[in-house]
């Protein structure tokens, strides 16, 4: 089990989305001076960015972070200012967006690879066959590119018993190689065109989502999901990208475009991501946390009876029975906080087996003192182990 869903029965349990804060209910709560712990989830809407500090917002020039670091530093004072009731042991799960720039393009090269290329490769033959050996083919060819400079290139790829002709881009960002997947003559013509090139950047923008559908069918692309684009236009060759010495004629120009996977549909990309981030109040103030609040279920109480039968034969036994940890200290089935422990091991063990180094959890079960209730522990990840906090 990679993810366990995060239990919301607490003394306060709500949900806050967009510009709804129930301000009603903060300020009966401000009025009783009443502190209390619950858990919400809140989207960060564009005042909260953009407008100033003294009139509730973070004074941000655009409306989203620059960095995961400022939205950790200034989202707790967003929380306190929005929700001052809500203290100890209370959780909040941030929606924000977060600028997470795919620059495009700033020059052009357009590049066929030739039989000599893929001798002086070491090919056997005049193909490629893998992701990697085209990578270091840019390498040898371009060891010193610009940043930006993309390389619209054409070459043959051997795969599933065949060889075929590929015109993709290759975009080097930041010291690395990106592909942007490019358009076969076949697609174009797919979408009615007689050439292989777009008449418009905005035609561009309109058309490529149906190619990416076709082009994605069969793969599991997940939302969120970003992939680059190479397309064509049929431009003015005002850098002589043609090699014929002219500026004023017009030739093909190959351009960047990245498309992001929104609700299912393919979108122009505008180099903004949406994030989440969870916080925990300590008390004092909101930070930064990973705390996934849990309540046991009964198979996991069976999980614990079937495990410790033969460890704590009594305890175990009643627990499964009635569901419930005796926590009476003068019971014979009486459950220890190290033996809740050593249960906590073995259950996150099997329901979070991949749980990082430094993970928390809050777990709620069901307790027997002489009449039934909950009680909660804290437990996180520390040397590959569950301790308590």
């Amino acid at each position: 089990m990679k993810k366990i869903i995060y239990s919301i029965t607490l003394t306060l349990a709500v949900a806050f989305v967009g510009c709804n804060p129930l301000e009603d209910l903060n300020e009966e709560i401000d009025a009783n001076k009443v502190p209390i712990s619950g858990d919400i989830e809140y989207v960060l809407t564009e005042d909260d960015y953009t407008d100033d500090i003294e009139d509730g917002g973070l004074g941000l020039r655009f409306p989203n972070f620059g960095s995961e670091d400022q939205a950790k530093e200034l989202i707790p004072g967003l929380l306190t200012d929005k929700f001052p009731a809500l203290k100890d042991n209370s959780s909040a799960l941030v929606t924000y967006d977060l600028f997470f720039p795919k620059r495009d393009e700033r020059s052009l090269i357009v590049y066929e690879v030739s039989d000599q290329d893929y001798d002086d490769l070491g090919h056997r033959f005049s193909n490629f066959d893998s992701p990697s050996e085209i990578f270091e083919f840019l390498e040898f060819k371009y060891p010193d590119p610009e940043d930006r400079v993309l390389v619209s290139l054409t070459y043959d790829y051997f795969a599933v018993g065949q060889t075929d002709t590929f015109n993709n881009g290759y975009l080097f960002v930041n010291g690395e190689w990106e592909m942007m997947f490019g358009f076969s003559d076949d697609e174009y013509r797919s979408l009615g065109f007689r050439f292989a090139n777009f008449s418009s950047e905005d035609e561009a923008v309109e058309k490529i989502p149906a190619l990416l559908n076709e082009k994605f069918k069969l793969e599991n692309k997940s939302e969120g999901d970003i992939v680059g684009t190479m397309y064509k236009l049929f431009v003015t060759d005002v850098d002589d990208v043609d090699g014929d010495g002219r500026t004023d004629d017009r030739t093909t120009y190959s351009y960047v475009k990245y498309f992001i996977l929104n609700g299912g549909v393919w979108t122009e990309y505008n180099n903004v991501i949406s994030q989440q981030l969870q916080f925990g109040h300590d008390g004092t103030t909101w930070v930064p946390d990973n705390t996934i609040k849990y309540t046991l279920t009964g198979d996991d109480i069976a999980l614990i009876s079937s495990e410790f039968a033969s460890i704590y034969e009594g305890p175990a036994d009643n627990v499964g029975f009635f569901g419930s940890f005796d926590r009476r200290s003068s019971s014979g089935n009486y459950w220890t906080d190290d033996m809740l422990l050593e249960a906590f091991n073995v259950l996150l063990d099997t329901r979070d087996p991949n749980a990082v180094e430094g993970q928390k959890y809050i777990l709620t079960f069901v307790v027997f003192t002489g009449s039934t209730g909950n009680e909660t522990k804290a437990v996180i990840k520390e040397g590959g182990v569950w301790v308590y906090q």
